[in-house]
């Protein structure tokens, strides 16, 4: 980003559909960013640590152009992992929100703490806010590739209120902003916004309502009803082949009801549970995924791309009913039921999981826990040493090293394959 003439290119996130690209001028990144610095009080002798891609408009103007329009250090290693951060002395610490939940979940305690954290790019839920509030300054962000920042809340128990120089309005029923941090000028937003005397809210998003044979869907909507739902900690839904899915999280009583009562019954429990339509007409999902936790961007949205490609794979998912995550290791209990589509036609009267099989979940579950997109360039040391039958609470065993990730299925002290990724 060093030619001020050459229009910078930057892309969304892609949580809705295809990412699409944005152009923004070297004086608009300037703009946003002196802005920024004169906000927070950014001083030459602090330093930037971030886990965020400067890819993205967020990562971008709080890590590069703030460091470049203040002069302050930028710390060069992106942090991925709690156990990245080190003493870097007098520091911002700029992350997303979904990072942060991760550390309040396990009650993470800084060892060197931050002078303050700056956090975008998905919803902040109020009980992780108010976790770090207790820790250390944190501003929350809000605003889009498209328009850059345009509101803030430094309290979960506050609205977002507008930047100084940012104008908001609403006109004809839409949300409209003007900003020095983009060329065009104006930009409609797609949020469903409400309004306050000391700010706003955002509702939802609206383009994420869908026409599914002749209804009109509010995805949010029905995510807030599952959502409320005691058995799901959270989901997440979309259109996929004119059917209304759902992938959802389930907490730990969902986890234990899916091993005694299995997916059919969650499923029923679930569709129970009022969904409705634009005109209030009720609604079911007519296909479901469980999953450990939600996929996410770089950015830490949902990764509404990745959501899809799990509902277009044609195989059975396997009940997960515990797991256990660090940065380097993963540990999963998972039920492989004897309605799932690979076992048919796998010896009739003796059904066991193929060998294939066990491969190709080995690698989705490494491909989500670890955010690996990847083609392994070989398979090493396989051994299928026992089979396993359906209705099995089987442990598969993650352990990821610099350049290969270990696998292993197991039952107690026996082992029914092993291997290595090499990536």
């Amino acid at each position: 980003m060093n030619n001020s003439k050459k229009p910078q290119i930057f892309y969304t996130s892609g949580t809705t559909g295809e990412p699409k690209v944005v152009k923004k001028t070297y004086e608009n990144l300037v703009a946003e960013a002196l802005d920024m610095a004169d906000f927070f009080k950014v001083s030459k002798d602090m330093v930037i640590v971030s886990t965020v891609s400067p890819e993205h408009m967020f990562g971008a103007i709080f890590t590069v152009m703030l460091s470049r329009v203040t002069g302050c250090r930028l710390e060069p290693k992106r942090v991925f992992y709690p156990e990245d951060l080190k003493d870097y002395g007098k520091y911002i610490f700029v992350t997303s929100p979904s990072f942060l939940a991760k550390l309040a979940k396990y009650d993470f305690k800084f060892k060197y703490k931050p002078q303050m954290i700056i956090t975008a790019g998905a919803n902040l839920d109020d009980e992780v806010f108010a976790y770090f509030e207790n820790i250390c300054p944190i501003t929350d962000i809000y605003g889009c590739t498209e328009t850059g920042t345009v509101a803030y809340r430094q309290s979960h128990k506050e609205h977002l209120k507008i930047f100084d120089n940012v104008k908001m309005e609403v006109k004809d029923g839409k949300v409209i902003v003007k900003s020095p941090y983009f060329s065009e000028p104006e930009f409609i937003m797609n949020d469903n916004l409400e309004f306050f005397q000391d700010g706003f809210l955002v509702k939802g998003r609206n383009d994420r309502i869908v026409k599914i044979y002749e209804k009109r869907i509010l995805l949010d909507s029905v995510e807030k009803n599952l959502n409320s739902n005691e058995l799901v900690k959270k989901s997440y839904c979309i259109k996929n082949d004119d059917k209304l899915c759902a992938a959802v999280v389930l907490n730990e009583k969902g986890r234990k009801l899916l091993l005694e009562k299995g997916k059919f019954a969650i499923t029923k429990i679930l569709n129970k549970h009022a969904h409705t339509d634009a005109a209030g007409v009720l609604v079911h999902c007519k296909r479901w995924r469980f999953l450990f936790e939600l996929p996410l961007t770089n950015s830490g949205k949902v990764n509404g791309a990745r959501i899809k490609e799990i509902f277009n794979t044609n195989v059975t998912y396997p009940d997960i009913i515990d797991f256990n995550i660090s940065s380097s290791c993963a540990d999963f209990s998972l039920v492989f039921g004897h309605n799932s589509n690979f076992f048919k036609g796998h010896f009739t009267n003796f059904p066991i999981l193929p060998g294939v099989v066990q491969l190709f979940f080995a690698k989705e579950f490494i491909k989500d826990v670890f955010s690996l997109d990847f083609i392994p360039e070989k398979i090493k040391k396989i051994k299928f040493s026992s089979i396993i039958k359906p209705d099995t609470l089987v442990h598969l065993s993650l352990v990821r090293k610099e350049n290969s990730v270990d696998f292993k299925f197991f039952e107690g002290d026996k082992v029914f394959s092993s291997g290595t990724f090499v990536l």
